[in-house]
């Protein structure tokens, strides 16, 4: 079945009334399949409207098949009405208010006057056939679906031309084009909204209030089972707290599928920042609907908007993101990545450190840490035990806090694993998933710290390098000295029990003698897995010609990974500075 959307607008001036009274008529027809048509129409008084629609659907409502795809009305064409201004459904065809039509298998028909007070409505005709069901915990096909829903699946379109809606009665008629210019002004007078929200997204905005408000929230998305699939929430933008989170048990049905859920409150903001969300997954959305619409379609989303009609929108002031004058943002960091940016601090210096990641059981797989340049201490790393949860899934874990920075130049480092990540998340994303990574801000002297280029980092002279060591490697590289020097060495590995299995040394290429190895005793624990051992040390190592050596075994290292990585994995392996 296919076809176009088609409008009649008829005038009907009544005999013997005044020109006033002159009524119009709305119709649709000629539907799309898996589509929407809309229209509305203005009374200018309370009034009975006649209404004439022809659907189709099955011979009784579903009362106990409780499937999350499933409409419980039981027709998969009708008509509805919606309230402009409340977003409420104020009639629709039913199994109950139709009759079926003498030799049409599913089509059904509504013939009767509906009261409506004053106002302006929009009128919907949905025309869906999902392609699939999930009926009592597995999936079956349409065909299969019609059989158990109409009995007989052969035909369901046979009478599909004959679906219409025609409303009499209306004072003034309005095509789609009314509608969406209605809906606009509507959210014209929201705080802040987030609608016709498509498949695959993650969105937010925000809003400051100046003074308390009563604020009206209403939310349409999907939930089944207890969890939600498509869903919106709020929190203050400066203290974290989540305000409010649309959950599945606590929302009504909202027409269609049964999984098509929405969410109306109202709530007492104090004066402050805050931001809204909304996230959808990868079906069932304003983008296309893999089953029946909610009665509101347009506003799947979410809106905050005022309560009162006299609210002073001088309460209300654009928010300004506090991240655009971070030091440092490392965030909407994906899977497997590692990312770093770099310090300089002239003078100690207090730093406000807002960190997202992901943890569990005491061990952190997503998260940020800072380390000094000139020796390669690290001075702050996310702890899972200094984390607090940020909101969705448990393993979300959030670190914002204040440390004080000395003189000197720093790495801030941020590495994640292969999962659950701004990429792509596998469980409940955290409250505020744009910020997954690490956000540095100055709370001091904005002279006393600047962001700086790696160039301006690397040591004045690097004698032999060998970092970022695979699997079964041997590895060697010589350098030379002209006169008695200072030497860093900073060496990574693997090592458990007094034994080491990933490690370096330095041997005398004169004499043959080892002047240097990285033995476990002389090691410290390097970030994630126990074994991850680290050496930073200084020696002194007369003139002469010296060859470094770094070697792996069959596991564990850069990249392979088989427990959790250190902090710097990707200086995995050996380097050697000139101390000068």
């Amino acid at each position: 079945m296919s076809g176009r959307l088609l409008i009649f607008i008829t005038l009907a001036v009544l005999i013997g009334k005044p020109a006033l009274a002159q009524h119009e008529t709305l119709e649709l027809r000629d539907f799309l399949v898996d589509e929407i048509s809309y229209a509305g129409f203005i009374l200018n008084e309370e009034r009975p409207i006649h209404i004439e629609a022809v659907g189709a659907g099955g011979k009784k409502k579903i009362t106990k098949n409780k499937s999350f795809q499933v409409d419980p009305n039981n027709m998969f064409a009708y008509a509805w009405i919606l309230n402009s201004e409340t977003r409420e459904m104020v009639w629709r065809m039913t199994i109950d208010n139709t009759q079926k039509i003498p030799g049409s298998k599913f089509n059904r028909k509504f013939d009767g006057d509906v009261t409506l007070p004053a106002g302006t409505y929009e009128v919907y005709f949905s025309a869906f056939v999902p392609s699939f069901f999930n009926i009592d915990g597995g999936f079956i096909s349409l065909k299969l679906l019609l059989k158990v829903l109409f009995e007989d699946p052969k035909g369901w379109d046979k009478d599909a031309e004959k679906w219409m809606v025609r409303i009499t009665g209306v004072n003034e008629t309005l095509d789609k084009f009314d509608v969406k210019k209605i809906q606009d002004s509507w959210i014209d007078r929201t705080v802040a909204h987030l609608i016709r929200q498509k498949d695959n997204r993650l969105e937010h905005t925000g809003f400051s209030l100046k003074q308390p408000a009563k604020l009206l929230i209403y939310a349409v998305g999907e939930g089944a089972y207890g969890k939600m699939y498509d869903y919106g929430w709020i929190i203050n933008a400066r203290t974290h707290e989540r305000i409010w989170m649309m959950e599945e048990n606590e929302t009504e049905y909202a027409g269609g599928a049964n999984k098509n859920r929405f969410f109306k409150t109202t709530l007492n903001f104090k004066a402050g920042d805050y931001l809204v969300y909304y996230k959808t997954d990868d079906s069932h959305s304003y983008e296309k609907w893999n089953a029946n619409p909610p009665y509101d379609p347009v506003f799947w989303g979410i809106v905050v908007k005022p309560v009162s009609r006299d609210f002073d929108w001088k309460n209300v002031e654009k928010y300004v993101d506090e991240s655009q004058n971070a030091l440092i943002s490392i965030n909407r960091v994906g899977d497997y990545a590692y990312t770093e940016a770099f310090i300089k601090v002239l003078k100690p210096t207090p730093i406000r450190i807002f960190a997202l990641g992901e943890g569990r059981n005491g061990d952190m797989y997503d998260y940020g840490w800072i380390s000094r340049v000139s020796d390669g201490k690290v001075v702050w790393k996310m702890n899972y035990d200094e984390t607090r949860h940020a909101g969705g899934s448990s393993k979300n874990r959030l670190f914002d806090g204040v440390i004080t920075l000395q003189p000197g130049a720093y790495i801030i480092h941020y590495q994640t694993d292969d999962s659950h990540s701004y990429e792509e998340w596998n469980a409940r994303p955290p409250q505020q998933p744009e910020m997954w990574g690490i956000t540095l801000y100055n709370l001091g002297d904005k002279e006393a710290v600047r962001k700086i280029d790696q160039q301006e980092l690397k040591p004045k002279k690097v004698l032999a390098q060998l970092v970022q060591v695979g699997d079964d490697e041997y590895l060697r590289k010589d350098f030379y000295l002209s006169k008695t020097s200072s030497i860093r060495i900073y060496c990574l590995g693997e090592g458990e029990w007094d034994e080491m299995y990933d490690y370096g040394w330095i041997k005398d290429v004169s004499t043959g003698q080892v002047v240097w190895k990285m033995r476990f005793k002389n090691t410290v624990h390097a970030g994630g897995a126990n074994k991850n051992r680290m050496v930073n040390t200084i020696i002194s190592l007369p003139a002469g010609h010296y060859r470094v050596y770094y070697r792996s075994d069959g596991s564990h290292s850069y990249r392979r990974w088989n427990a959790s990585p250190p902090y710097d994995e990707r200086n995995w392996g050996i380097s050697v500075y000139l101390v000068e």
